[in-house]
């Protein structure tokens, strides 16, 4: 059971609902500084929120999934991971825009969404970890050290990675933010790939709640990580690749 304030709302929820309100809010000042006509930056919030509780569904059902094929017969309901969420809302996202947006907003590329959707993701991230800390789950691996932090329902210190990775988040959101609002940097999307895939293989050695080593004795959170930092590697050579001939083109 979460812990609740006022009786009525648990602080993990209270914490995704703050980190969903960042993400909107940080899309809200970045289609104002791009002169978004009002009726599409409205349509892309609604969407978000759609792919926001999309998300939620998602990662719940990927942790039940990874803990069928763990066997692990004391799964939560409410558990999920992010991995699974973002999967889940960034497609629903994306077949939503191309269904109606773009048909509706002809003017307006895809693309310009890529600049600021993953400072929104990593704020809204960033919360949500505070949650996890707030409800005494996805914490580190048994320490002695003065780092370590006691959880009411274990017996042990433990590393709050929810903290560290809080910490991580906010920092990277912070320059993305900058990158999308002040250079409208078009490498935003690869440098979170890759910064948050090193980031969330490398904390998983230090988890402390159950992980499951899915193959070759990683977690299914480190493959994807794998599979985003390869994606992220991947868009930069593309990226510098395009960059490189319209240099060339223009000489």
């Amino acid at each position: 059971m979460y812990p609740t304030l006022w009786g009525t709302i648990d602080t993990y929820t209270l914490m995704l609902l703050i980190g969903a309100f960042s993400a909107i809010l940080g899309f809200y000042f970045y289609a104002k500084k791009n002169d978004f006509e009002k009726n599409y930056r409205l349509d892309i919030e609604i969407i978000a929120v759609i792919s926001i509780i999309v998300g939620v569904g998602s990662g719940m059902f990927f942790q039940w999934f990874f803990d069928l094929l763990k066997q692990n017969h004391e799964h939560n309901a409410f558990s999920m991971t992010f991995f699974g969420g973002l999967l889940g809302g960034v497609v629903i996202f994306i077949v939503i825009y191309l269904l109606y947006v773009k048909k509706k907003y002809p003017q307006h590329n895809f693309t310009e969404l890529l600049i600021i959707g993953p400072a929104c993701i990593t704020s809204a991230h960033a919360f949500g970890r505070i949650g996890c800390f707030l409800a005494g789950c996805c914490y580190g691996i048994k320490t002695d050290s003065w780092l370590g932090i006691k959880f009411p329902d274990l017996p042990y210190k433990v590393y709050p990675t929810q903290l560290f990775e809080a910490i991580f988040l906010f920092m990277l959101s912070a320059i993305l933010f900058y990158l999308a609002l002040k250079k409208k940097n078009r490498y935003t999307m690869p440098i979170y790939l890759f910064s948050y895939g090193t980031f969330r293989f490398l904390i998983e050695f230090i988890r402390g709640d159950d992980r499951g080593a899915f193959f070759l004795s990683l977690s299914p959170s480190q493959w994807f990580s794998i599979i985003a930092i390869l994606i992220g590697i991947a868009i930069i050579v593309i990226f510098t690749k395009k960059d490189k001939k319209s240099l060339e083109e223009d000489k």
